[in-house]
C-alpha cells in the first residue's frame, strides 16, 4: 500500500464488484469496467446522456451497488445535492467512491470548471442520522494521494495518519494531488 495509486484501488474495487450492478458518473472516455456510463458529454463513452446538474437522474432509487464517481464531483453546481443524488440511486449497504482534486494541489485551482474544493473531511458530514442531509454515509476509505517525491519519502503515509493536522498546517507546504474516499450508503432503520 506504500507506493499505491488511485489506479491500484480502482483494479482492487473492479474485482470486488465484479458482476455487480455499476454506475461511472461523469464517466468520460475511459469507463469503469463493466460500468454503465453517465455523462452529459457527446464524445464520451456514456450509455446515458444527460445533464448531470439537473436532478433527479433518469435512473430509479436504489438500482446500483456501486457508484464510481472520478473528478467530477468538483465541477458540479450543488455538491449537496449531487450526494443526495448518488445516496438516492445507490442500493442500501452499497458503495459510492469519490475521487477529487485535494484542495492543496494547484491544478485543483488551475482548471476553470472546478467550482468546488475538498478536503479529507468533506464527508464527514454525511454521518447516518444527521438530520441535515438525507444522504447517510459511511466512510469505509478515506485516502490522500500524493502525485511527487512526498510520496517516495512517505509523507502521504503520514498525511494519511495524521490528515486533519496535515491538512491544517501542511498542506500548501507539502501539497498532495487527490483524494479517494469509499462511502456506504446507510438506509434503513437509524439511517
Amino acid at each position: 500500500m506504500w507506493l499505491e495509486r488511485p489506479k491500484h484501488y480502482y483494479h482492487r474495487l473492479e474485482k470486488r464488484f465484479r458482476g455487480a450492478r455499476i454506475l461511472d458518473v461523469g464517466c468520460g472516455r475511459s469507463k469503469f469496467s463493466g460500468a454503465i456510463g453517465l455523462d452529459v458529454r457527446t464524445n464520451s463513452a456514456a450509455d446515458i446522456r444527460t445533464d448531470l446538474d439537473r436532478l433527479p437522474w433518469p435512473l430509479r432509487e436504489g438500482s446500483f451497488d456501486l457508484i464510481v464517481m472520478r473528478h467530477v464531483l468538483e465541477h458540479m453546481q450543488d455538491v449537496v445535492a449531487t450526494v443526495e443524488e448518488l445516496y438516492r440511486i445507490t442500493k442500501p449497504g452499497g458503495r459510492i467512491v469519490v475521487e477529487t482534486p485535494h484542495f492543496s494541489w494547484v491544478e485543483a485551482f488551475r482548471h476553470p470548471g472546478h467550482r468546488h474544493f475538498f478536503a479529507g473531511g468533506s464527508f464527514d458530514y454525511y454521518y447516518p442520522g444527521n438530520p441535515t442531509y438525507r444522504a447517510h454515509l459511511r466512510v469505509r476509505r478515506r485516502r490522500i494521494y500524493f502525485n511527487d517525491l512526498f510520496k517516495v519519502i512517505g509523507f502521504e503515509a503520514a498525511a494519511n495518519r495524521f490528515s486533519r493536522p496535515y491538512e491544517r498546517h501542511l498542506a500548501f507546504i507539502f501539497p498532495a494531488g487527490s483524494i479517494v474516499w469509499e462511502l456506504e450508503a446507510v438506509k434503513g432503520p437509524g439511517g
